[in-house]
């Protein structure tokens, strides 16, 4: 039996490549004859970066959302002069605290200046997966170091989070990096909120970056107000372009003053991994994510990817921390139909910060991969 695993990370626990080597070890150490392909599963977040290959990894130091000097990974192809970064590597959630976790002051600023430095390496080609930020300044700290100048009323410069966002009355863009004009941005996200309103960045993606409700329509006012300054700049309006919500602005930023398309981090991870060719000559698909509930089915990797098996007439199992059956019964027949049998990895009832520990959910995993195969025993037997 021929399978392919392609599970996405269990946040703040297993990466995707973690997942993968696992389940593939079980599989492979089992006394039965399988063969396993493996790929890692990256929709623009955490783990971006070990989706691809034929790129070197490497170290700049900068600085985080909080303005704290830190090294980041990011991968880099001389030949082709094409860098790929990692947002969430940069500016991410994940480096802050609780307590740094400010959007009035967290930047994008660490993000430009990596930017700005492979610009001076003569790097033409980006590709930048734009989830797990921390900021929500619309991108101006990113901008600033690359030279476009946002002032207040009074002449201040204006470069870190919501505070000085809301302060810009004037943008210059004399100064902006000339190598940018050479530069093209490929931005990856799966999500397609414009910059403001409802479902925007604010009232979607603030709130765990630290930002309380009851600021929500403030800053969305400020947000609001940044559009349409810039857009009197640049010349047009991108304020409701799906993505230009994404990493707290980014995508509005990357739109507006660089030269960028944005792509579903689902679909350029789909056709980067050539998954379709893989999936023709395989039998089973193991894919999933920390939790298994309706939001998977709103353009996530896993059920992506059970999408195109089902295509292709394969069979689908999903592994998940959780899994919200409350949710799942409204789904269409057809959303149903995408996922042949579902596995919660919990083995008992336990704290999330338990089950979350590495060791237990590594334990869960090989755990449900054992049960499975003896399941698909069974049924070939």
């Amino acid at each position: 039996m021929k399978f392919l695993v392609a599970v996405n990370e269990f946040k703040g626990s297993l990466s995707s490549y973690e997942i993968g080597e696992i389940i593939l070890n079980k599989i492979n150490k089992s006394i039965y004859n399988h063969e396993v392909t493996m790929e890692v599963v990256a929709d623009g977040g955490d783990g971006f970066l070990g989706l691809f290959k034929n790129f070197e990894r490497k170290q700049f130091r900068t600085l985080n959302a909080a303005l704290e000097e830190h090294t980041v990974s990011y991968l880099l192809n001389n030949i082709t002069k094409e860098a790929v970064i990692e947002v969430a590597e940069v500016i991410g959630l994940k480096q802050l605290s609780e307590d740094q976790k400010d959007p009035y002051k967290t930047s994008t600023v660490g993000l430009g200046k990596l930017i700005s430095h492979l610009l001076d390496e003569s790097i033409e080609s980006f590709i930048i997966g734009l989830g797990g930020s921390a900021t929500n300044d619309c991108g101006i700290g990113m901008l600033s170091e690359l030279g476009i100048k946002f002032t207040s009323m009074s002449g201040e410069i204006c470069s870190h989070g919501i505070s000085d966002l809301s302060k810009i009355e004037n943008i210059n863009l004399d100064n902006k990096i000339q190598k940018l004009s050479k530069a093209k941005f490929t931005i990856i996200s799966d999500v397609n909120s414009p910059l403001y309103g409802k479902d925007g960045a604010t009232y979607i993606y603030s709130k765990q970056k630290g930002l309380t409700e009851d600021d929500f329509s403030i800053v969305d006012t400020y947000v609001e107000k940044f559009s349409e300054k810039v857009s009197v700049v640049v010349g047009k309006d991108y304020s409701s372009f799906p993505g230009s919500g994404a990493a707290g602005g980014l995508g509005y930023a990357f739109l507006s003053f660089l030269d960028s398309t944005i792509q579903s981090g689902s679909s350029f991870m789909i056709n980067y991994l050539d998954l379709e060719k893989i999936i023709q000559g395989i039998d089973i698909v193991i894919t999933g994510e920390g939790k298994l509930d309706k939001q998977s089915y709103m353009g996530k990797a896993p059920i992506e990817i059970a999408r195109i098996a089902k295509k292709a007439n394969k069979k689908v199992i999903f592994l998940a921390g959780s899994i919200l059956d409350e949710e799942l019964k409204d789904l269409s027949s057809e959303d149903k139909g995408l996922v042949d049998a579902s596995f919660s990895i919990q083995r008992e009832f336990l704290s999330l910060e338990k089950a979350m520990n590495k060791s237990v959910a590594i334990n869960n995993i090989e755990q449900t991969i054992e049960q499975i195969l003896t399941i698909l025993e069974f049924r070939n037997g």
